[in-house]
C-alpha cells in the first residue's frame, strides 16, 4: 500500500550510531522552541519525549502503549512545519503512531495502524481489521468508518493499494476488490466531525 506521495522521514540531528549503540536525537520543528527527542541505549530502546520550552534536555516523557514494553526509535515525519508524526513500528504489520502539535502543545494518545493523515483539518486514516475508519487525531472521535468487499485477508491493508487525503478533504484510494482482487479507485467526502445520530 503507498500513498499518493511517499512521505520521507525527517532525519534528526544525532549523537551516536548503530542499532546497538546507545544515540540521542533531535527532531525540531519550525517553532524555535519546539521539538522532539529521542534517547536510545539501542534503536529497540528508546525513551521518545516532546519540549515546548526550547530546553531538548526535559522532554515530557512519551509513555509507551500497551503492546509495546519500551519504544524503538521513531520515525519522526513532519507533516507540517510545526505539526509530526511520530511512528514507531511494533512488529510487521503493526505500527503505532503519536501526533504532536508544536503550537498547541499537545500529544495525541497513541493510534495504530495509521495510512493517512489530514494535517489540516486533523483527521487519520486507519485500518481496524477489516474496516477503514477516519478519526479526529485528538479526540479520537470516530468521523467516517469504510466497509467494502476487500480482498480476502485478516486486515484490509494488503487489499489497499493507494490511499491519502485530498486538498479538498476528500479521501482516495484504490482497493482491490473480493476474491478477484479487482482494482476499484474511490474518492469519498470525509466530514470533520461525528455525523450526529
Amino acid at each position: 500500500m503507498a500513498a499518493a506521495a511517499p512521505l520521507q522521514p525527517t532525519p534528526g540531528d544525532c549523537v551516536g550510531a548503530g542499532p546497538e549503540q546507545p544515540s540521542r536525537c533531535i527532531y525540531r520543528s519550525a517553532f524555535p522552541s519546539a521539538g522532539l527527542v529521542a534517547t536510545c541505549h539501542t534503536d529497540r530502546d528508546c525513551r521518545v519525549g516532546y519540549y515546548y520550552n526550547g530546553d531538548p534536555e526535559k522532554p515530557e516523557w512519551i509513555v509507551p502503549p500497551p503492546e509495546l514494553a519500551t519504544l524503538p526509535k521513531p520515525e519522526v515525519f513532519w507533516r507540517e512545519a510545526t505539526f509530526a508524526e511520530i511512528r514507531f513500528e511494533c512488529g510487521a504489520p503493526c505500527r503505532v503512531s503519536y501526533f504532536f502539535e508544536a503550537k498547541r502543545r499537545r500529544l495525541s494518545p497513541p493510534r495504530p495502524q495509521v495510512l493517512d493523515v489530514d494535517p489540516r483539518r486533523l483527521l487519520v486514516a486507519q485500518a481496524d481489521a477489516r474496516t477503514l475508519v477516519v478519526r479526529q487525531i485528538f479526540s479520537g472521535r470516530e468521523v467516517a468508518r469504510i466497509d467494502r468487499d476487500w480482498a480476502p485477508g485478516p486486515s484490509l491493508e494488503p487489499a489497499l493499494t493507494t490511499i491519502h487525503f485530498d486538498p479538498d478533504g476528500r479521501l482516495t484510494f484504490t482497493w482491490l476488490k473480493g476474491p478477484a482482487r479487482t482494482p476499484t479507485t474511490e474518492r469519498v467526502s470525509i466530514p470533520s466531525i461525528p455525523r450526529q445520530p
